[in-house]
């Protein structure tokens, strides 16, 4: 860890990774003031070993679900993004499987898609083929300590190890749970009408759970369940698998090999990981029926695969051009950032439906432009 601890390499994080994403820019702007006796401090941290772990700003969103993120201050994300990026994907990455299509680079939303698509495609000598839908409940909240630590520490130097302990026992600090109820209680207070989505929102148990928001979560997220990938594929011979996050999707021909490879891993889930599988988003179905994945639906039918977007990630991208059209009416952003993200709203929706969303950024981006230049 200690050779990639230089002043070029905290800079190059900060300028790059976080200064630009940071939504609070006041944090950034704080940070600026004392910049390098700041990323003194971070180098110290790192190669001296004192850390006890940041405090987290904890805070509901609503889009695209009520959920709780936990948020570091400048410095502890800037360690939390060294930790990700020169401890876990440099000796963890090569033991994930390429149908492990989440966080890494050229990995992603897209690469998944195509690769369900390909799937789909070399399925289709067959008349009928079946497609399990698996997910795991609570995913994040449910993460076991003690098994994750298990999973890592044979892979890490001694100091890199008790880094990472660290972040992940970040959990269970007494005032994370207590600012959830709080957070809770004064939201439901003005939006009753959100009592059900809220109110579900778990708590983390001690000794488990990730917090929602770091980069070493995401990696740990899907570096979690690595052996469990290659298991699918290797032990069960679902050679067309493909995982994103703790949503899984296994196309074979033959139903029964699904229903075993089912069985499996639930049992394995629960027994080696301490998960549970959500039964009602759990299935197999035929490939004519169709199922969802990635905000799109699939189907073939005919031998003809078709792809359509969801209705709610449609919804989504309507809510987005709606608000960029406003951000950028009353002026926080200008028109070449405006009109950058309305096209890549187009751009990423290119899979299904492109027309529909073509559609929706003619009614609320275009065609009110075009009225106010008239005007």
């Amino acid at each position: 860890m200690n050779e990639y601890c230089n002043l070029e390499t905290i800079l190059t994080l900060y300028e790059q990774e976080i200064s630009k994403n940071v939504k609070n820019k006041h944090k950034v702007f704080m940070f600026e003031r004392n910049k390098f006796q700041n990323i003194e401090h971070i180098l110290y941290i790192l190669k001296s070993g004192i850390y006890e772990g940041g405090r987290y700003n904890i805070f509901l969103i609503k889009e695209p679900k009520h959920r709780i993120v936990m948020a570091l201050d400048i410095t502890d994300k800037i360690i939390n993004h060294f930790i990700a990026r020169y401890v876990l994907e440099k000796n963890l990455v090569k033991y994930l499987d390429d149908r492990n299509v989440a966080t890494r680079k050229g990995m992603g939303t897209d690469y998944g898609i195509k690769l369900v698509k390909k799937y789909l495609e070399l399925n289709k000598k067959y008349n009928t083929f079946y497609i399990l839908k698996l997910d795991i409940s609570k995913y994040f909240y449910s993460i076991d300590h003690e098994v994750l630590k298990t999973l890592v520490k044979d892979k890490l130097t001694e100091e890199e190890f008790r880094f990472l302990s660290i972040i992940i026992d970040s959990t269970n600090k007494p005032y994370v749970n207590k600012r959830i109820a709080h957070i809770k209680e004064n939201y439901l207070k003005k939006h009753p009408e959100f009592t059900k989505d809220v109110s579900s929102l778990p708590f983390y148990e001690e000794g488990k759970g990730l917090p929602i928001g770091n980069m070493t979560s995401q990696f740990l997220s899907i570096y979690y369940l690595y052996e469990l990938d290659h298991y699918i594929v290797h032990n069960l011979h679902v050679k067309h698998y493909i995982r994103y996050m703790d949503d899984f999707v296994l196309i074979h021909p033959d139903k029964k090999v699904l229903e075993k490879a089912r069985d499996e891993i639930a049992k394995i889930l629960e027994e080696k990981y301490k998960l549970k599988l959500n039964a009602k988003k759990t299935k197999i179905v035929k490939c004519n029926e169709g199922f969802s994945f990635l905000g799109y639906n699939y189907k073939v039918i005919n031998k003809k695969t078709i792809v359509k977007l969801r209705r709610a990630a449609y919804e989504k991208t309507k809510k987005r051009v709606k608000k960029t059209y406003y951000m950028y009416k009353k002026g926080f952003i200008d028109f070449n950032s405006a009109f950058c993200s309305i096209m890549s709203y187009w751009y990423n929706r290119k899979y299904g439906s492109r027309m529909k969303v073509r559609r929706a950024i003619n009614k609320y981006w275009f065609e009110r432009f075009n009225n106010e230049i008239s005007k």
